[in-house]
């Protein structure tokens, strides 16, 4: 979708998730090594998984290093698989890390809010849509998307990047103006009725 302008929100630090996810990592790893080491026939498949989390592990350390986005997922979904299909099945388990995976791809995902003059889409994992008739005001103002919604809720995220005071005032007036126009087409649709 073209959108007629397309505001990205300033990431967080990922600190706690990445520390969770290499939390789970070794919980992982630690227990698919006792299993290795218990487990008569099967104990390969322990041991492989192990490797590849090893491996993973890694990997992603690396990009880490060259300060590149990390995303832990693969490593949880091999746990999650290893929980699932070897001897010693754990559903439990295996749920904690499937959540896991799409939690951390949830936070991680680069969030962005687009507008259009019939909608404003927030474009996260799951978009969300609204129509600008579900506001009172939208704007920007020292780095700051606010947006005051028509049910009482206020939301302000920091945006990335700086915005000129030039596009400040452009991207304003935009949404007053699509504000004023849905709540007047919406009124005459109303008389009409």
């Amino acid at each position: 979708m073209v959108y007629d302008y397309l505001i990205t929100l300033k990431k967080p630090d990922y600190k706690i998730v990445d520390l969770i996810s290499q939390l789970l990592y070794l919980a992982a790893l630690g227990t698919f090594i006792f299993f290795a080491s218990k487990v008569q026939g099967s104990a390969i498949f322990y041991w492989v998984a192990s490797m590849l989390l090893i491996a993973i592990y890694i990997f992603l350390q690396f990009k880490f290093s060259r300060r590149e986005k990390v995303y832990y997922t693969p490593g949880l979904a091999i746990a999650a698989q290893t929980f699932i299909a070897g001897p010693y099945t754990n559903l439990l388990l295996a749920s904690l890390y499937l959540i896991s995976l799409f939690i951390e791809r949830e936070l991680k995902f680069e969030k962005e809010v687009g507008f259009t003059q019939n909608e404003i889409v927030f474009n996260t994992l799951l978009k969300k849509q609204y129509e600008w008739t579900d506001f009172n005001n939208i704007m920007i103002k020292d780095g700051l998307l606010t947006l005051d919604f028509k049910d009482n809720r206020l939301m302000q995220k920091e945006i990335d990047g700086d915005i000129s005071p030039e596009i400040e005032i452009e991207f304003n007036e935009f949404c007053h103006i699509q504000i004023i126009d849905k709540a007047t087409d919406q009124n005459k649709i109303a008389i009409n009725n």
